[in-house]
């Protein structure tokens, strides 16, 4: 799905609306709950090889290299990749196995389409991340499954994926068709939702009204949502076995009432 002529969504809404929308939503402490369920969730120890893929502005990347694991950010948009450069700048962190060439011991970020990864990175990764709900973006399903073969081709045999998910069953009984959010600086951002169930769609349009009055109309976003049955047959054509499933990042159940739906999965052994 485009936005305007042959540009994907996606690209023009990681320019900046992003952050505009739910920079409001990513403060530190969330971002150390997540980190640190994830390092256990996934069993990580200092010295292993960590992809974060759809880092974004590098908050998981840069939490996880303060504990000592090396860590490679990618993602598609420049821009979120500007943010997480400059603010890896201003941290100083303990050197890393090998380092890297920016400097920056063990984290170092690359722009790259989650579709084609790096060949470099084959069998290079003991853990996979992908959170706040960055599958399901591109523009078909056999795209996404393009996706999971990437990552297990990244992985090491028997490494570790773990992808944080909106949960489609808690969407659909908890649809509502408009939402709105204040925000500190006096800007309001209207969300209006439609639920296509026949695609599995969620197309979100977003409207900003500034403090003077003037309105702006953002990017949209559209988001596939996966059932956690439809995702497991997903994972295992790709070589990937799903191990378990959270409801949320402290540990609860999974079930249809639950707003996430965070996987685990681990790559077959050769």
């Amino acid at each position: 799905m485009t936005q305007s002529g042959d540009t994907p969504w996606y690209v023009q809404f990681f320019k900046g609306d992003y952050l505009r929308i739910y920079g409001h939503t990513l403060q530190q402490d969330r971002t150390d709950l997540e980190t640190q369920f994830a390092i256990h969730a996934l069993g990580l120890e200092p010295h292993h090889n960590v992809l974060d893929l759809c880092c974004g502005q590098g908050r998981h990347s840069i939490a996880l290299a303060k504990t000592g694991l090396e860590v490679t950010g990618v993602d598609l948009s420049e821009e979120m990749l500007a943010i997480a450069r400059s603010t890896a700048a201003q941290i100083t962190f303990a050197p890393a196995r090998g380092g890297n060439a920016e400097g920056k011991g063990g984290l170092q970020f690359q722009q790259a389409d989650m579709r084609r990864l790096p060949n470099e990175f084959s069998g290079k990764f003991d853990a996979v991340i992908n959170m706040f709900s960055s599958f399901g973006y591109l523009e078909t399903e056999s795209d996404d499954q393009q996706v999971l073969h990437q990552i297990a081709r990244c992985l090491k045999p028997g490494g570790k994926l773990l992808m944080d998910l909106l949960n489609r069953e808690w969407v659909i009984i908890n649809n509502e068709e408009t939402d709105w959010h204040r925000h500190d600086d006096g800007r309001i951002v209207l969300e209006r939702r439609q639920l296509d169930l026949q695609t599995s769609t969620n197309h979100l349009t977003y409207t900003e009204i500034l403090p003077d009055g003037s309105r702006n109309e953002m990017s949209d976003l559209h988001m596939r949502l996966y059932s956690l049955t439809e995702l497991t047959k997903m994972l295992a054509v790709a070589g990937l076995n799903l191990e378990y499933v959270h409801g949320g990042f402290r540990g609860e159940a999974y079930s249809v009432d639950t707003r996430r739906m965070i996987i685990v999965a681990a790559k077959r052994e050769a």
